[in-house]
Formats: C-alpha cells, structure tokens, sequence
C-alpha cells in the first residue's frame, strides 16, 4: 500500500479509476494532479520525496508528454492491476492500468503506459508497444505486434500474424484482418483519415 498515490489527470477515467481503486484496496490514499484544474501541479512537480503516480489522461500522446516531463529519480510512474487470475505475463511495463477481468496469455509483452479495459483478451505471443489504448472488450489474437501510441477501440477484433504500425486509431467494432502499415484512423482495414 501507498502513502498517497498520485492521479495525474482528474477527468472522467481518473474519477471512475478512483473508485476502482478504493474499492479493490489497492490504493489508500489518492490525491489528484490536474493543471486544467489547478490541483496541486505546482506543488507535485516541487516535492522531493519518492512519489507514486499513474497518468489516467486517455491520449496517448499526452499521456507519454507527461511521463517524459516526469521522469525523474523521486517520481515512481506504477502500473496499477487489478486483481485478476487470468494474467499469465509478467513482461508488463512500468505505469500500465489493467482492468479486471482481461486475459493476457503467455509470451505477452506489454510497454510503458498502456491502458487494457475491462474484458480484453490478448493472446501468446503479442507485442504491444507504449502508451496504448486497449477498449473494452477487445480480442488480440497471437503473433500479433501492436506499435506505440495506438488506440483500439471497444469490441474490436484483430487477427493473428498481423503488425498494426505506431500512432494509430481503430474504431470501435473494427475487424481487423491484415497488417496496418500507414499511421491513420482506420475502420475494419480501411482507412478513413490519415495522421
């Protein structure tokens, strides 16, 4: 348990994260950080102590803006995992959020700063690089490589073989089947707007 545990970000995600948090007793004691509200920026950013954090910030980019402001000795950015019987990796990077009731089968690799919601199942032998977005209920089949920065939206389905390339958006209920090789927002394999 921590003394504080630090929310950077006090948006919708972060309140619901709270809750979670509290209620699974893995965190006692949580202070929010959010320099739109003015909360303790000032503050946090001058404390000398080791401090514990996660960013709850859903955009990647910002999410990994806020790390790289933040990498310093006395700042500890934890993964926050809910319990959960069905986590067979132990390949999890530092500041990764993983919602109950997800499967991560063997041989998974998962980088820095990844969000995997409530009901994912990422099967053997997937990589997923930093700072994703993994919606609720989304299947990633084996062999499969993830780049960094990508979002994957709710009820999603992707295949086993393929590489879905950095700095990319799939819509929600997307069926995706072959590699994705051009940065862009993409439903099922199509793209519908460039990055």
């Amino acid at each position: 348990m921590y003394k504080i545990f630090y929310l950077i970000g006090a948006g919708d995600y972060g309140k619901q994260l709270k809750v979670f948090l509290k209620k699974n007793k893995i965190v006692s004691s949580i202070q929010f950080v959010d320099d739109l509200l003015n909360l303790n920026v000032n503050n946090f950013l001058k404390k000398k102590n080791k401090l514990f954090f996660n960013i709850t910030i859903s955009k990647p980019i910002i999410r990994e803006s806020i790390y790289l402001k933040l990498n310093k000795k006395n700042f500890v950015y934890k993964s926050l995992i809910f319990p959960n019987k069905n986590i067979y990796s132990n390949k999890i990077g530092n500041g990764c959020i993983l919602e109950p009731n997800i499967l991560v089968s063997n041989d998974v690799s998962l980088g820095q700063g990844n969000f995997v919601f409530f009901g994912t199942i990422i099967a053997h032998n997937v990589t997923v690089g930093s700072f994703c977005n993994i919606g609720c209920n989304v299947v990633i089949s084996g062999n499969t490589k993830i780049g960094n920065k990508v979002m994957i939206g709710a009820n999603t389905f992707i295949s086993d073989n393929l590489v879905i390339c950095d700095n990319t958006m799939i819509t929600p209920g997307s069926v995706v089947l072959k590699s994705i090789k051009k940065p862009g927002i993409y439903q099922n394999n199509l793209m519908i707007k460039p990055l």
